[in-house]
């Protein structure tokens, strides 16, 4: 609690854009975690399982394109959804060395309650905001991850090595 004061207490002015955005993100997977222990998937494996919903049959490649991270780090949160029954692996037809990913029934009924989870959470932080209120915010964010993307890639950073 002392947590929270502190940071209500804390002027506007002197904590850092990133830092809001990180306690954010922070209390979110801690949340996810929290609320998806049962299903033995964990808030780091969420965004992979969100993609795969919207988009099966992707590749492992595609995973660490759209998500500006390593292939290593999605090949180790997808092995473990695969030993857990939630994904499976096949032959690509077109590339025999490259494997398509699809959800099981297993990972597609935790989907839908991981969205009940995350929608939930999401609404609890929203509270009092109107809809053009939601709107607005979420448009600002977008903007702000499109401008730090571009920055990013103007600096020369290459998402794929990081």
């Amino acid at each position: 609690m002392q947590h929270i004061k502190n940071l209500t207490e804390t002027q506007i002015s002197n904590i850092p854009l990133a830092g809001y955005i990180s306690i954010i993100h922070r209390t979110h997977m801690m949340h996810l975690n929290h609320e998806m222990k049962d299903l033995n998937i964990t808030a780091g494996q969420f965004p992979f399982l969100m993609e795969l919903y919207r988009k099966e049959g992707i590749t492992q490649d595609d995973m660490a394109g759209h998500f500006h991270i390593d292939k290593g780090t999605v090949a180790r949160a997808l092995k473990k959804m695969e030993d857990n029954e939630i994904i499976y692996r096949q032959i690509d037809p077109k590339n025999r060395r490259r494997h398509l990913i699809f959800l099981t029934q297993k990972g597609k009924k935790a989907v839908c309650k991981i969205k009940d989870i995350d929608k939930e959470w999401e609404n609890r932080v929203l509270d009092g905001l109107s809809t053009s209120e939601r709107k607005e915010l979420l448009r600002t964010l977008k903007g702000l991850a499109v401008k730090s993307m571009k920055n990013a890639r103007e600096n020369g950073v290459n998402y794929h090595e990081c």
